[in-house]
């Protein structure tokens, strides 16, 4: 997972789905470019945890660290088990 590569596929190619199903630890995770919203979507057999936000703010991210700890805030956050 490389941020660069991720944002080189938003801005060039105006990918969908920049990540989709990418192993992260025990999770699965995707990112999906919703226009000028970035969705990152963090799922499991259990669960799942998402969050939105501006693509300017994404595009922002500087390094993948920053990335893992956006999505580790967002599983932390705002993970909800299914019923």
């Amino acid at each position: 997972m490389d941020i660069k590569e991720m944002k080189k596929d938003l801005l060039e190619y105006d990918l969908y789905h920049v990540v989709d199903g990418v192993p992260y630890g025990d999770y699965q995770l995707s990112i999906l470019n919703e226009g000028d919203q970035i969705i990152i979507a963090v799922y499991d057999e259990w669960g799942s945890a998402a969050h939105a936000m501006d693509k300017e703010e994404f595009l922002n991210i500087a390094t993948n660290e920053e990335l893992e700890r956006h999505i580790n805030s967002i599983i932390y956050y705002n993970y909800i088990e299914g019923e």
